[in-house]
C-alpha cells in the first residue's frame, strides 16, 4: 500500500545528465583528462557495444566528456551518436 502524492518520471529525459555534466564542466583539466583515462582503460575491454552506449551517456551529459573517452577508445564520436539502438527480441 502507498500513501502520499505519487508522480511519474520520465526516466528517459535528459535531466539526468545534467548534474554529472556540471560536475565535469567544474574539474580542472587535469581532472578531466585522469578520469577520462580512467574510464577508458576500465572500458577498452569491454564489447564495441557495450563502449558505444556508454559513451552516449557520457556525451549526454558533456559533449567533451563523451567526444574524449570515444576518442580513447578509438570509436568515432559522430557515428556513435547518430547511431540508433535497435531492441532485440532475444
Amino acid at each position: 500500500m502507498v500513501s502520499g502524492t505519487l508522480a511519474r518520471h520520465d526516466h528517459r529525459s535528459d535531466s539526468d545528465y545534467t548534474q554529472p555534466g556540471n560536475l565535469f564542466r567544474l574539474m580542472p583539466a587535469d581532472a578531466k583528462e585522469r578520469l577520462i583515462n580512467n574510464i577508458v582503460g576500465s572500458l577498452k575491454n569491454t564489447p564495441k557495444r557495450i563502449q558505444e552506449l556508454q559513451v552516449k551517456h557520457f556525451y549526454k551529459a558533456d559533449p567533451a566528456y563523451g567526444t574524449g573517452v570515444a576518442k580513447g577508445l578509438g570509436l568515432d564520436i559522430n557515428a556513435v551518436v547518430e547511431k540508433r539502438e535497435t531492441v532485440s527480441a532475444d
